[in-house]
């Protein structure tokens, strides 16, 4: 009966530390192309592969003399039909002009607002600001260098919004579960971090017989950038 007895606590432990490996890669989520929303020249590019930067710090700025100049044409011309719309009021209260006149003007002075809006709208776009902490991807132009609207310019990667992508089989599926954490050993760093498993593929790759997962890396964790490889290790 002892000996009964110790194979299956040898069985039950032999069981329990079983585990399974699968490759992952790190992957960000704040990972995108900065593209110009303006034409003009760049007159300031201080960035470069690799360099990291601040929310909202500016990357780029871009020659605005003809959008300033712009702006003071219009706000002149919108001080004039506010002119216009004053005078036609002090007119119109010794009834030398009728309502249309009087209603004509004033629009005219919303559309000069409105101009005077857009302008102001453009002159924010001679500078381009970082929507998140990170770092410089790739450089796609120089400084100095003329564009166009569209032209993309930067891209760029956060590194505190991180996920990991693992592709395990397909036969893993029947205890792999939503909400599981696993051990992430980094190739590049020989570190060990926890991850969680936050979502899992809803559809099987016919060819291979895999699935992906995504999962959160678990705080705290340092030194870790998108493009590094790991092992991940899950614990039945």
């Amino acid at each position: 009966m002892k000996k009964i007895l110790s194979f299956f606590l040898i069985f039950t432990a032999m069981y329990a530390s079983e585990n399974e490996t699968a490759r992952a890669v790190i992957i960000s989520l704040d990972r995108t192309v900065l593209s110009s929303e303006i034409a003009g020249e760049i007159i300031e590019l201080s960035k470069f592969e690799g360099d990291s930067f601040k929310k909202d710090e500016i990357l780029i700025k871009i020659d605005c003399g003809v959008y300033k100049a712009q702006k003071r044409k219009i706000d002149v011309e919108k001080e004039i039909a506010k002119l216009e719309v004053e005078k036609n009021k002090k007119l119109d209260t010794f009834g030398s002009i009728g309502t249309f006149e009087i209603q004509i003007s004033q629009e005219n002075l919303n559309k000069q607002k409105a101009e005077s809006d857009i302008a102001a709208i453009n002159i924010s776009r001679c500078e381009i600001k970082a929507p998140f902490d990170g770092r410089i991807a790739s450089k796609k132009v120089s400084k100095y260098q003329s564009i166009k609207p569209q032209d993309e310019l930067l891209e760029i990667v956060g590194l505190d919004n991180l996920e990991v992508k693992v592709v395990v089989p397909s036969s893993w599926l029947v205890w792999l579960k939503k909400g599981m954490e696993f051990n992430l050993s980094i190739d590049e760093t020989q570190k060990v971090v926890k991850a969680q498993i936050v979502q899992i593929d809803s559809v099987v790759d016919p060819t291979s017989q895999t699935i992906s997962i995504r999962a959160k890396l678990i705080k705290p964790f340092e030194n870790i950038i998108p493009g590094m490889s790991a092992t991940a290790t899950f614990y039945k």
